[in-house]
């Protein structure tokens, strides 16, 4: 929303007007542009969690950005988020065992089948990021 200028206040310089409203429009689209990284999901936030479960259906749910991942003893799983093009979730792997990684219901990560698990190593810490609404792939990439 553009504020209104008073040309008392700045004099009537007709030049200082115009760059008063471009500086609006410009804090407009600064606005747009958070907004819209917001809704891709990239909120690098850190958040620890608790491998549980041992199937998608009870898996600890991850949240975007950094997920510092506890408990995994080779049976234990986390869930990752739907995806949606250009999300990321890192998974640190905190333990000296063997962590589950599911997909959310219907999507797929590299090229396993969707709704399957796929392991991540002990003290690994890859990046899934969402390609498109169904399939995540891992940097590093993984064996799938």
């Amino acid at each position: 929303m553009a504020s209104e200028i008073r040309t008392g206040s700045l004099g009537g310089n007709p030049s200082t007007e115009k760059t008063a409203k471009n500086l609006d429009l410009a804090a407009s689209e600064i606005t747009t542009l958070q907004a819209n990284a917001t809704l891709k999901g990239n909120d690098l936030t850190p958040s620890t969690v608790a491998a549980t479960g041992t199937d998608a259906s009870n898996a600890a749910q991850l949240v975007l950005g950094f997920n510092l991942v506890t408990a995994a003893d080779g049976t234990k799983g986390v869930l990752l988020p739907a995806a949606a093009a250009g999300r990321e979730v890192r998974i640190k792997n905190n333990t000296n065992a063997v962590l589950k990684v599911w997909p959310a219901s219907g999507d797929a990560i590299n090229a396993i089948t969707a709704d399957s698990s796929m392991s991540i190593a002990a003290f690994t810490c890859p990046t899934f990021t969402a390609y498109n609404a169904t399939t995540w792939y891992t940097n590093p990439l993984l064996p799938s």
